[in-house]
């Protein structure tokens, strides 16, 4: 719903449904938020659905946008490097999506429990969107495939059959470096990983990507082979510090500890 700020008056509303797809939702009712886009010629309102699909409305009328997209909507379950059930995979979103420039970043997030139905669940891949077209720009794959950076931190190839590493909180950007900050959670399972030794790139570890790109910068793990859902559950804090008399811009991330 859009309302006039200084009446009140409702301007529009917008609503989707999703049937079987929202119910099966892993997160249905909580961390659901808007992002605002514009050019100085057009203004758009963007969101994630339960049901993980992204949402691009005229902020003046909330109609969808017809060139993002398929008509307004960009289905999240699809072009994951990954197979998801679209009624079924346990995957949502339980933040904001990120508009940085002309991309938005989306994370994702999974059902909370420590005991997780099977080993091998979705992977929460973070990817960057187009902001006009909707067109994926970049994937970062946070538990890694065969022959990239982290891959050999998953002893006996674990990486190939564990799921999670979500980023579920939200992402913060720096757009001045051109960096996005992603606080990955830890993989499959909240208290036990016997069935992926190794550390276990990138769980539990802040990951700094390249806003255009998605390409890996740096990154540090808080947790080697990550275990007792010590998740990194909140937003990087961006911000000039002085240390020593010397001026830092710094990272600093809170943790559920």
């Amino acid at each position: 719903v859009a309302l006039d700020a200084a009446s009140g008056a409702v301007l529009w509303t917008h609503k989707e449904t999703e049937g079987a797809r929202a119910t099966n939702a892993p997160r249905q009712l909580s961390g659901r938020g808007l992002s605002y886009w514009a050019n100085g010629q057009e203004e758009r309102i963007l969101y994630v659905t339960p049901g993980y699909r992204l949402i691009a409305l005229n902020a003046k009328t909330g109609v969808p946008i017809a060139g993002f997209g398929q008509n307004g909507a960009v289905d999240l379950k699809l072009d994951d490097d990954q197979e998801i059930d679209l009624q079924t995979g346990e995957v949502g979103l339980h933040a904001t999506p990120v508009v940085a420039g002309d991309t938005v970043i989306v994370g994702a997030a999974h059902r909370a429990a420590g005991a997780p139905r099977v080993t091998d669940n979705v992977k929460g891949y973070v990817r960057g969107f187009d902001v006009e077209t909707g067109r994926r720009l970049w994937i970062f794959h946070t538990i890694p495939r065969p022959g990239e950076f982290g891959y050999d931190s998953w002893e006996n190839k674990s990486a190939d059959r564990n799921g999670n590493g979500g980023v579920w909180g939200q992402i913060s950007v720096d757009e001045g470096l051109g960096l996005a900050y992603l606080p990955v959670e830890l993989p499959t399972g909240d208290i036990y990983g016997g069935h992926r030794p190794g550390n276990g790139l990138f769980g539990e570890t802040l990951v700094a990507v390249d806003l255009k790109t998605g390409a890996r910068k740096w990154h540090f793990q808080i947790t080697h082979h990550p275990i007792w859902d010590y998740d990194l559950s909140s937003a990087a804090l961006l911000a000039d510090i002085t240390v020593e008399g010397k001026s830092i811009r710094a990272v600093a991330l809170p943790t559920k500890q």
